[in-house]
Parts: C-alpha cells; sequence; structure tokens
C-alpha cells in the first residue's frame, strides 16, 4: 500500500511503482520514475529525468536529478538512472549528465552516507560505499564494492577499482587500482585489501595470486609496463588478474605506484 503524505508535491505525470512511502514536503518532478518499495523521507527532492528501481531508501534533504555543476551543460536531455535496494542518507546529492542522452548512473545496493555528491556522467557501480562528505567530480568511475572512507574528495574523470579500500581524507587525483587499501594525502597504497578480498569471496587461489601481483607491480623497482609484462609471463591466469590488468592498460589519469 502507498501512503503519500498531504504536503508531497508529486507532478501528475511522475510515474510512482507500489508500495511507496513518501514523506512530508517531498517534491517529484514530472519526468520521474520510482519503482516499488522505495521510502522517500520528509524533505527529498527528485527532479529531472530520473529513474530509481525498486527498495531504495533515500531520507531527508537528499537532492537528486538536478544539472551538474558543469559550465559546458547547454540544456541538454540527460539522465540520472538509480538501481535497486539503495540506501542514500541525509543531504547527499546526485546531478545528471552532460550531454544529449548521457547518464549519470548508481548500481544496486549502495550505501551513500551524509553529505556525499556524485557529479556529472559519473557511474558508481554494485555495493560500493562512499562515506559521510565523499564528493565525486564530474566523469568519475566507481567500480563494484569500493569503499571510500570520509571526506575523500575524487578528481574528475578519476577511476576507483573494485574492492579497493580508500582511507578518510584522502585526495584522489590518478587512478586507484582494484583490490588496494591505500591512505593520505598525498595518496599512498599501503597493501592489498585483503580483509574485503576475504569477506567478498575471493577465493584462496586468486588471493595468492594477487599476492604475487602486488609484488610485481608495487615492489619490484619495474615500470608498469615491465611489471604487467612480468605478470602475464609468471603468473597463473585468473579473472582477477585479468580485471588488474585490464584497468591499469585502460587507465587514461596514470595509477598510483
Amino acid at each position: 500500500m502507498t501512503n503519500i503524505h498531504s504536503t508531497a508535491i508529486i507532478h501528475k505525470n511522475a510515474k510512482l511503482g507500489k508500495d511507496l512511502e513518501i514523506g512530508p514536503y517531498c517534491i517529484i518532478g514530472e519526468n520521474v520514475t520510482i519503482g516499488d518499495a522505495t521510502t522517500l523521507h520528509p524533505h527529498v527532492v527528485i527532479s529531472g529525468n530520473t529513474t530509481l528501481g525498486k527498495n531504495n531508501q533515500i531520507y531527508s534533504f537528499a537532492v537528486i536529478g538536478n544539472p551538474g555543476q558543469d559550465k559546458h551543460y547547454k540544456n541538454e536531455k540527460s539522465f540520472v538512472e538509480i538501481g535497486d535496494d539503495n540506501i542514500i542518507r541525509e543531504s547527499v546529492t546526485i546531478n545528471f549528465a552532460t550531454g544529449e542522452g548521457e547518464k549519470t548512473i548508481i548500481g544496486n545496493g549502495c550505501f551513500l552516507m551524509a553529505t556525499v555528491h556524485i557529479g556529472h556522467n559519473s557511474k558508481v557501480g554494485n555495493r560500493v560505499i562512499l562515506v559521510n562528505g565523499v564528493g565525486l567530480g564530474g566523469y568519475v568511475g566507481i567500480e563494484d564494492m569500493a569503499f571510500v572512507s570520509a571526506y575523500s574528495p575524487v578528481h574528475q574523470f578519476c577511476k576507483i577499482g573494485s574492492l579497493a579500500m580508500i582511507g578518510m581524507s584522502s585526495p584522489i587525483e590518478k587512478d586507484v587500482p582494484p583490490y588496494i587499501l591505500g591512505a593520505g594525502n598525498p595518496f599512498t597504497i599501503f597493501g592489498l585489501n585483503k580483509i574485503g578480498l576475504e569477506r567478498n569471496g575471493v577465493p584462496v587461489q586468486s588471493r595468492e595470486a594477487l599476492k604475487k601481483m602486488f609484488k610485481l607491480v608495487f615492489k619490484s623497482g619495474l615500470n608498469t609496463s615491465q611489471a604487467l609484462t612480468r605478470i602475464k609471463d609468471d603468473i597463473v591466469p585468473d579473472p582477477y588478474i585479468m580485471h588488474f590488468v585490464e584497468f591499469v592498460q585502460k587507465s587514461k589519469r596514470g595509477i598510483y605506484k
């Protein structure tokens, strides 16, 4: 059963699913779609061409679907797409993309804590955790199950790899490879995210292969190209290793070493 507070303002053309809870003073725009079993706590604003999936929790003063903070935006039609089972806490802001038909995307099962900012054209994978005050510039990419601690700004166009864990107050200005643990200003890599790998069911043989890979890339003194060649020659093929190599090869801003 859907429950909509009498003070909520909902455009007649908005598309609402079943079993919604929409709290006092929420505002929902004309081109918004909200999936089943989603809760909007008081004072949530959702506008623009925004689609939310099922079973999302959106807390007070979150603002989703406003234009990006981008001088290049010229009123083109672009989008925000948010998946299922996300928790979006107080005062989170998520901007729609710059560019005709482009999208800002949030996957499934993410936890965006209070005052997180998702910039235009950013793409956040599944089960990502962004702690209070994290800010993503435009065109940032964050892969599945990454963890970014509080008050860590991520420069536009940077990528953060799967299961990477970034410590508090760590400005990110290059690409952060998958599976690593790091923190600081300047950002410094300390090792593999061993606990994260284990908790998320990465097989023992893959974790052992990643240890060998880490030594080659970060401790051997080889440059990145040499290290990748050695990985291909010396380490048994493994899907996690292959993903790491592909991430590094596609990096445009360069990776942290």
